[in-house]
Formats: structure tokens, C-alpha cells, sequence
């Protein structure tokens, strides 16, 4: 009797030891899936909506593109400061490019945006100088998507944040980003008053609002094109 007993409590040591393996092994599928997700690449943005995207990046090698991947956490928004005629987003395409091996004061961004076209200047999944943070961890230039949005005095500033709402939208769906969280003022992380117009005039609130809203849509419109 002792010895079926004895017996019995082996299978069920043995049960609870494969038990506990099976559990630890999958445990460890998901921390190796989280760890070695496949990476972030570039989101490849030709229109969104009726808005043209014009991708011409900054030249491989070059000061104002440093190459180095990274994890993307935020969209970091900006203003150009420049209300000169004609500074849209072909202008700033222009400067940054003229730009990009200057010997000091090296700036760039990924995206610009005007009241009728966006350049894209730099991959998403690549780090940028434009949050005025360095590359600190968790900071802007290290983890955020730099995107400038035109303030020329010949251009629509109201088209150019609808523009700008539509762009982040579809990057926060594209990188799986929570709008409430995701949403970035230059400000956040230098303390420059950036984008001006929007602190200064106190729309940051309404900005964020209308571009979670169209978040919202294209969610819902994936969902409806899935079911």
C-alpha cells in the first residue's frame, strides 16, 4: 500500500516538474517573441488621402543623418518659424538637404508638411536631430518622429493641420501608438515654445482631439474592411 502510494506521488511530482516546463518554456517563446519582434521599418506613405507624399531622404552617411534605428514612441511636432513667401515643405526639402553636412547647428526631421504636400526627408525607423534633447533615452530625437509643419505667409495654416491631423493619425495607426501618449510638442522635450502658433493660441487640446478622431475613423475602418 505505502509503495503505491509512493508510486503515485512520483507521477504527480512528475506531472507538476512537466507541467511547470511546459509553462516556463512558453513564457519563454513570449519574452523571446517581444525581444526579437521583427523590427520597425519605414511606413513607405506615397498619399494619404488626396495629400501627396513626396519622399526624397537625406543622402546615407551625411552629418544630419545619423542612421542609427531605433524603437519609434512618438510623434514630435513642430513649427518651421518661418512665415517668409514660399517657405512650404519643397522649401524646407530644399534647406535640409543643403544642409545636411553643415559644419555646426545640425538639424533634421522626417516629415514636413504644408497646406498641399508632405516631404518625407528621413526613414521613420531612424533617429533625428529636432527635439533639441540630444539622444537621450526615451527622448525625442532618439524614440520620436520629427515632423514640421509649414507656417509661410502665402500658405493656409488651418489646410496645414488638417494635413499634419491626417499624418498622424496614419503613423500612430501604421506604429500601433496610442494617441494619448504618443502626441508630442517639441516642448516636451527641450522647453522651446514649439509649435508656437499652437501653445501661443492655445490649440494643442483641440489638436491632439482632432487628430485621436481620425485615428478613431481609421480604426474603425479597419475593423469594418476585417469583418
Amino acid at each position: 500500500m505505502a509503495r503505491k502510494k509512493k508510486s503515485k506521488g512520483l507521477r504527480v511530482s512528475l506531472m507538476l516538474t512537466v507541467g511547470l516546463m511546459i509553462v516556463s518554456f512558453a513564457a519563454g517563446m513570449l519574452t523571446q517573441k517581444i525581444v526579437f519582434r521583427e523590427p520597425q521599418t519605414d511606413a513607405g506613405l506615397t498619399y494619404i488621402e488626396d495629400i501627396p507624399v513626396m519622399t526624397d531622404f537625406l543622402p546615407e552617411g551625411t552629418r544630419a543623418r545619423p542612421g542609427q534605428k531605433r524603437e519609434i514612441r512618438y510623434l514630435v511636432i513642430h513649427e518651421t518659424d518661418n512665415t517668409g513667401t514660399g517657405a512650404n515643405a519643397a522649401a524646407h526639402n530644399s534647406f535640409i538637404h543643403q544642409n545636411a553636412n553643415a559644419e555646426e547647428g545640425i538639424v533634421s526631421w522626417h516629415y514636413t508638411v504644408d497646406d498641399h504636400e508632405i516631404y518625407h526627408h528621413l526613414p521613420d525607423d531612424e533617429t533625428a536631430y529636432h527635439a533639441g534633447d540630444g539622444m537621450e533615452k526615451n527622448g525625442g530625437n532618439m524614440n520620436g518622429i520629427g515632423i514640421e509643419m509649414c507656417v509661410n505667409s502665402d500658405g493656409n495654416y488651418e489646410q496645414t493641420l488638417i494635413n499634419t491631423e491626417k499624418l498622424c493619425a496614419r503613423l500612430l495607426i501604421e506604429y500601433d501608438l496610442n494617441p494619448s501618449k504618443a502626441l508630442k510638442k517639441h516642448q516636451d522635450f527641450s522647453g522651446k515654445i514649439c509649435p508656437s502658433t499652437l501653445i501661443n493660441s492655445g490649440r494643442w487640446d483641440e489638436f491632439c482631439s482632432a487628430v485621436t478622431a481620425k485615428y478613431k475613423e481609421l480604426k474603425a475602418d479597419e475593423a469594418a474592411k476585417a469583418s
